[in-house]
């Protein structure tokens, strides 16, 4: 990682001594020397040469980096430009094949391998809603461009790709495709007789919506960003502008740069695969936080044993038990923990995976840094610090702002598979038709309700609420309830208090809780809030 660094500021530091430095369209361009060729500047980037140059020196080293990595999917939802570095990853792409070479000054890069996403899709009375295990490969060739903003020092180098990317996914196993509808199940066995069936035709249509997405995601470029006042080095898919990091779950805080600051989200039954943690690191510290769901638990494995693991689970020759140590078991919502990571001599990974009787998704972010971020001692816990940018929940949010009052927005509600009892929301077709009521508890009085939605545990809702709330109507109560003929069945409630009116938006993410006494988790409720101006 080094030596990656030391070409990014060297590359950066020869665009400022033999071109014009930009600054976003503001300010006026450096002084050059004169016999120097001026580069191009601005958001273009250096001259032919020194990308040239730049595709040389990076040639050979792209591929030791690349192979074996586990590379973030994206969910449908995400973010565009720096805010995309604070969207869980709902699978992985690993690659096991990578060849790179430089054609005509351009870098020319193959890369292949299997992986895993989650895939939620409905279409003409059929749903598949499941992990999808794919084989993937893709070639493209990109122009380098280094780039230097002196107000913010931060260099720059952008991976352009040319018109041509190539992209090919390959769904693997079993494609489930189950009836909503009672017609749809009529139709569906017709179409199985006749060997057309819905399965057949949703992985078909997965097929060539993961080609399109993953091709129409490389187009894009890839940014590397190098921030010298921290030394902090950071990757992103798409082009950032000069100047820009991504964002990450984690704050950049103390004078140690992460290894790793991410966020994932994993159903039941699934796993994520978060790093890479390098070999001999010295001792490390683990900051890591539940955000949504019931527990979690984390488990470290060498990059070696992962890998014959993957493979046996995948070839049907391997064990049931996972690999690794178990590092810790997340079950406190909002409460971060800070644990001490003892240096190893393989490259290594974090295991991710839901409680074994987790019936709703979990999401969780995770940073890695070579010195502790705490007092001495391992695993302790600590409260999330205010201002962490991305989700939360009630409980994370301890620092009133002194804003007056605040806009609601409800966005989409999570619902678990059983009611608190086991069983099934709705007699047909088994999912809840799911509404959400606003309530303020010191007025007694209700502020909004929503629509409800038919057959659906994943809601998306989109809500904005027409006026304001006070701190007087603080807390508020949110009831997310099972509209039915009869008598609606609530399904869970969630208390916000005033510490949520910030000076700034927040998202939260608020666990749903069922009444009585023994309440148990029923789902999660994503709400935002944003200061009246």
């Amino acid at each position: 990682m080094l030596a990656e660094r030391w070409i990014i500021v060297a590359l950066a530091s020869c665009a400022l001594a033999c071109g014009t430095v930009a600054y976003d369209g503001q300010g006026s361009p450096g002084n050059h020397d004169p016999e120097c060729q001026q580069t191009s500047g601005g958001d273009q980037g250096t001259a032919d040469e020194l990308s040239e140059l730049l595709a040389e020196v990076l040639a050979p080293r792209i591929c030791e980096q690349v192979t074996g990595a586990f590379i973030g999917m994206p969910g449908e939802d995400g973010h565009e430009g720096p805010a995309a570095g604070l969207d869980p990853s709902v699978g992985r792409w690993w690659i096991r094949q990578c060849r790179a070479e430089v054609v005509d000054g351009r870098l020319g890069v193959a890369i292949g391998g299997s992986g895993w996403t989650w895939l939620d899709r409905e279409s003409t009375g059929f749903r598949v809603r499941q992990y999808l295990r794919f084989d993937a490969a893709a070639t493209f060739s990109a122009s380098l461009h280094v780039g230097y903003d002196a107000r913010t020092r931060i260099a720059t180098v952008w991976l352009r790709p040319a018109p041509g990317v190539t992209a090919q996914v390959t769904p693997q196993g079993l494609v489930r495709a189950e009836a909503t509808g009672v017609f749809s199940s009529v139709l569906g066995g017709i179409l199985d007789l006749t060997g057309s069936s819905a399965s057949d035709r949703a992985r078909a249509q997965a097929a060539e919506e993961g080609s399109t997405r993953l091709r129409d995601k490389l187009a894009t470029g890839f940014t590397v960003t190098y921030a010298l006042d921290s030394e902090q080095m950071d990757f992103m898919l798409g082009e950032l502008s000069r100047g820009q990091v991504p964002e990450r779950p984690w704050p950049t805080t103390g004078a140690a740069a992460w290894i790793v600051n991410e966020r994932s989200a994993v159903w039941p039954g699934g796993m994520d695969v978060v790093g890479p943690i390098p070999a001999n690191a010295g001792e490390l510290a683990l900051d890591v936080v539940l955000e949504e769901g019931e527990s979690a638990a984390l488990r470290r494995v060498c990059e070696v044993d992962l890998a014959r693991w993957l493979d046996g689970a995948w070839n049907g020759t391997g064990g049931a038990a996972q690999p690794g140590d178990t590092v810790s078991t997340l079950n406190a919502v909002g409460q971060t923990s800070t644990l001490r990571l003892e240096s190893r001599e393989c490259r290594s990974f974090l295991i991710v995976t839901p409680g074994a009787a987790a019936s709703i998704p979990v999401m969780a972010r995770y940073r890695v840094v070579p010195v502790p971020t705490s007092p001495a001692g391992g695993g302790t816990t600590v409260a999330l610090e205010p201002g962490t940018p991305g989700y939360g929940t009630s409980s994370t949010v301890v620092t009133p702002s002194g804003a007056s009052a605040v806009r609601l927005e409800i966005r989409s509600a999570s619902i678990a598979a059983q009611t608190p009892s086991g069983s099934s929301w709705d007699i047909v077709g088994g999912a809840p038709d799911p509404f959400v009521v606003v309530t303020s508890i010191p007025l007694r009085r209700e502020i909004d309700r929503t629509q409800a939605t038919d057959d659906s545990r994943e809601v998306r809702i989109d809500r904005r609420l027409p006026g304001a709330l006070r701190l007087s109507d603080f807390p508020i109560r949110f009831l997310v309830y099972d509209e039915d003929v009869t008598s609606d069945e609530l399904i869970g409630v969630a208390d916000v208090d005033a510490s949520a009116v910030r000076a700034g938006t927040v998202d939260l993410v608020l666990p749903l809780r069922s009444e009585g006494q023994t309440p148990v988790a029923t789902g999660t409720l994503r709400v935002r809030f944003t200061p009246v101006q």
